[in-house]
């Protein structure tokens, strides 16, 4: 599950860093509609993996986690 996750959060920061290169507000609305929707997909897993860890899913970081 941690892959699928950084994938998505991958997907959503380039729909951003697209929505940041563009010029029309069409376009950066569309751009940052798909990265929230990529981020809702990491959601679930977070709040189980956090569930799991006895964490608050609120204050875990997207980013994988590197203490082992």
């Amino acid at each position: 599950m941690p892959e699928d996750l950084d994938y998505f959060h991958r997907r959503a920061e380039a729909q951003l860093d697209l929505a940041q290169k563009s010029g029309s507000a069409m376009v950066i609305a569309a751009h940052v509609a798909i990265a929230e929707r990529y981020l809702e997909y990491c959601e679930p897993a977070r709040r189980q993996e956090a569930a799991r860890r006895g964490k608050d899913a609120r204050l875990r970081p997207l980013a994988p986690d590197t203490d082992g």
